[in-house]
This record gives C-alpha cells, structure tokens and sequence, in this order.
C-alpha cells in the first residue's frame, strides 16, 4: 500500500509539473509570436533589461530570439517529462532515467551559474543575483 501512494504522488507532481511546462511552453510561444509589437517590447525589455540596453534591443530582433531560445529548450524538455511520466506510470524506471539526468544537471548548472553572477558581477547586480542562490 505504500508503494502504491508513493506512485500516486509522484504521478500527480509529475502530471503539475507537465501542466506547468506545457502553459510556459505555450506563453514562450505567444511573446515569440508578438515580439515585434512596440507595445510587448515596451512591457518586456523595460522590466527585463538593464536601461542602457533598451534602445539597442528595441532596433534589433533581440526579444525575439530570446523567445524562439527559451521555446526551443521548452520543446526539447517536453518529451522527457513525457517520458517522466510513462516511466512513472508503467513502472519503468529507465525511461525516469533522461529527466533526472538533465533536470539534475540542470540544477548543477544554476547553482554554479548564480554563484559565478555573485563573484563576477559587480554592483547593484550583486543584490539580485543573491537570491538566485538562495
């Protein structure tokens, strides 16, 4: 009986995590698709950007290449939570196997990422890359 709970669980956090992946997928598409209106790029780059940068990337395809990078990376890890989940479901744990191996070395990544921005990256940025590792 306890395994099968641990099953259930695992089934439902995998399932919200595909949901999630599939409305951000889906949100990464929409900005792809509306990037080259003045008004997103208005809300976008003046709330992601630093403001030298704002002028430089509204005259370029910037936020539109950003948008296809993160849709592309979304649909490469759609599959492996597919994968996910029939593993989860069917029982094997070979087919778990590819989304632990990229989401952990995902993690890896990250951690050395905001705690490489927290040593190299000078000022005001310091504050906010803190948060990133913590």
């Amino acid at each position: 009986m306890h395994a099968r709970s641990v099953t259930t669980a695992s089934t439902v956090l995998s399932s919200i995590f595909f949901t999630l992946q599939l409305v951000s997928l889906a949100c990464s598409c929409f900005l792809y698709f509306t990037s080259d209106t003045s008004s997103t790029q208005r809300e976008v780059i003046t709330r992601l950007y630093h403001k030298d940068l704002w002028r430089h990337l509204r005259r370029s395809n910037s936020l539109s290449t950003h948008s296809l990078i993160a849709v592309g990376v979304q649909a490469g890890l759609v599959p492996l939570t597919v994968c996910l989940l029939v593993g989860i479901t069917k029982k094997r744990r070979f087919l778990m196997l590819p989304w632990l191996t990229v989401w952990g070395l995902g993690l890896v990544a990250g951690i050395v990422g905001a705690v490489l921005c927290v040593i190299k990256i000078p000022g005001m940025y310091k504050l906010t890359a803190v948060f990133l590792v913590v």
